[in-house]
């Protein structure tokens, strides 16, 4: 259900693309009576025309999603690797606590960005989660028999085993992340695009109480976690950073 306020910057869209329409095609009266009703509506709710959001706001506005936060599967590097998917796709995740049973549980994650860019975080959490997890399982045999043949110790359980090399593959998914997102600021200018959406983000979230996660030490086994850095690292990806100008294997498809 539309609120009032959506309502108001629906109208508003409206006369907006129809001044842009009429001026363009120089229909002069028709962009003037336009403009006059984005002047009316903006004397009647009190507005100004810093308050009128650009198209790409308009089309394209800040949301929240939120992901379950189950601890059976999912684990720090769950976690890690929300906040690693968020960062590069200019969004911002947080832990949602609720009260169950008189405690405070951890019951989501909430997904917080522009909406083309919230999509994307989406898809690829559950695109490369699934990924990791699948590839880690396939692999471990291969660990077994390096472990015992070539480094004569023994191997650690596949339970084991999956905690090392998901951290691994996050810390690579982020050295991947870091080398693409390098390459695309050489390309184009998107400093203004990452400070105006974080701005943003901080104006939806305001009121909000955020308090800081807890740090968690893990036992992290170096052989397991080196292989899980060069899945991450080479981990194929379509989807990412969504910017108007970015290169085509990057762009929200």
């Amino acid at each position: 259900m539309k609120t009032k306020k959506d309502k108001i910057l629906e109208k508003l869209r409206k006369l907006m693309n129809l001044k842009e329409s009429a001026t363009a095609l120089g229909n002069e009266g028709e962009a003037n009576a336009a403009a006059a009703g984005i002047t009316r509506l903006l004397m009647e709710y009190n507005l100004t025309e810093n308050d009128i959001p650009e198209q790409e706001k308009l089309e394209n506005p800040i949301v929240s999603e939120e992901i379950p936060f189950k601890i059976s599967t999912n684990g720090r590097w769950y976690s890690d690797l929300i906040s690693v998917v968020c960062e590069y796709n200019m969004c911002r995740s947080l832990i949602i606590s609720k009260f169950n049973n008189g405690r405070m549980k951890r019951s989501e994650f909430e997904i917080i960005g522009r909406k083309k860019n919230v999509e994307v975080v989406l898809y690829l959490i559950s695109f490369l989660s699934h990924q990791f997890i699948a590839i880690g399982k396939r692999n471990y045999e291969e660990y077994k028999h390096d472990c015992i043949w070539k480094y004569g110790k023994s191997p650690k359980s596949l339970i084991m085993y999956l905690k090392s090399f998901l951290y691994g593959c996050v810390i690579g998914l982020s050295e991947k992340f870091d080398e693409s997102k390098r390459i695309l600021e050489t390309e184009n200018n998107i400093t203004a695009l990452v400070r105006t959406t974080k701005s943003e983000i901080d104006d939806f979230l305001k009121g909000e109480k955020i308090g800081k996660a807890r740090e968690s030490k893990s036992d992290i086994d170096a052989l397991c976690a080196m292989r899980g850095i060069e899945t991450g690292k080479n981990v194929e990806i379509c989807k990412g950073i969504h910017a108007e100008s970015v290169s085509e294997n990057l762009r929200l498809q």
